[in-house]
């Protein structure tokens, strides 16, 4: 089993060689390059849990690389550990104020330079697991309604800066609470698991669905027009109705916000998108159409 994803960089073939094997060898999945250049572009392309970077490198030393790497990852999200020959003071504390998370000389033995690679792919690997557990709604899996705000706040800023445009459906399902009353909560708990396998099985890889509460989600759709997020909620809406019978005709009501409309925060894009659920809801209970609690 693959302990992790290593990036090794070295100027030198035969060290990039030598260490690559034998962290292959030890369990790991090991990518080389040569370059600090190129480590910068394997970065956009891949991921990692470590990265054992040298100091002297011919286009970018491992300095500046560190430095580039940290305006991307926190040292919680990717370790760097520096392995080079250059072991004075000054270059141990260049590189921790480069953003180094280790630092191991190459006449280190390299069963020491293992051991220290497992303590920090263990802590990164803990540290993601842990992000994840606090990020997503344990029941359904999707993300929380705390990830749900925080992604919110970060797209609006994308918005704002660079007119990264984005759409959003707010949706609360219908017929949740008469299920849970009428037949209990394990079978309430079943269909909500089965509704939200129902919206993801038309969602784009892109795209991300949030657990707000009880039966209220949240989907953030990337680079999607207006247009595009109510045909979005109706795909969603012919999925939910084949998968998820119990909720009726119309398995949810539904409201649509854009980035375009220039909200001020996520808290006045959230109350928006609610509104016009609301209303949408409203509607469906005029029309006798809602199988709602």
């Amino acid at each position: 089993m693959e302990k992790g994803k290593i990036l090794l960089i070295d100027d030198n073939p035969s060290v990039l060689r030598l260490n690559g094997e034998f962290l292959e060898r030890a369990g790991y999945a090991v990518e080389m390059v040569p370059s600090g250049k190129q480590v910068l572009e394997f970065l956009e392309e891949k991921t990692f849990d470590l990265v054992l970077l040298d100091v002297n490198m011919p286009d970018m030393d491992g300095f500046e690389v560190c430095k580039k790497i940290r305006e991307s990852y926190s040292l919680e999200e990717l370790p760097v550990i520096f392995l080079t020959c250059r072991e004075d003071f000054a270059n141990v504390e260049a590189a921790f104020e480069a953003g180094a998370s280790d630092y191991v000389g190459k006449m280190t033995p390299i069963e020491i330079l293992l051991q220290r690679v497992n303590v920090h792919v263990q802590l990164v690997q803990a540290m993601k697991e842990i992000r994840i557990i606090s990020l997503t709604d344990a029941l359904t899996k999707c993300y929380n309604r705390r990830h749900a705000v925080l992604t919110l706040r970060e797209w609006l800023a994308r918005e704002s800066r660079y007119g990264t445009s984005f759409a959003m459906v707010y949706l609360d399902m219908n017929g949740l609470k008469r299920i849970n009353d009428g037949q209990g909560h394990l079978i309430g708990d079943a269909l909500l698991c089965r509704f939200v396998e129902a919206l993801k099985s038309v969602l784009r890889s892109s795209d991300m669905l949030f657990r707000m509460g009880g039966d209220e989600f949240m989907v953030l759709l990337p680079d999607t027009e207006k247009e595009g997020a109510v045909v979005c909620a109706h795909r969603m809406e012919c999925a939910a109705k084949a998968m998820c019978p119990e909720c009726g005709e119309y398995p949810f009501a539904f409201g649509t916000v854009h980035s375009s409309e220039k909200y001020s925060s996520a808290d006045s894009m959230l109350l928006s998108a609610d509104e016009r659920m609301y209303h949408c809801k409203e509607r469906m209970k005029r029309l006798g159409a809602a199988s709602r609690d």
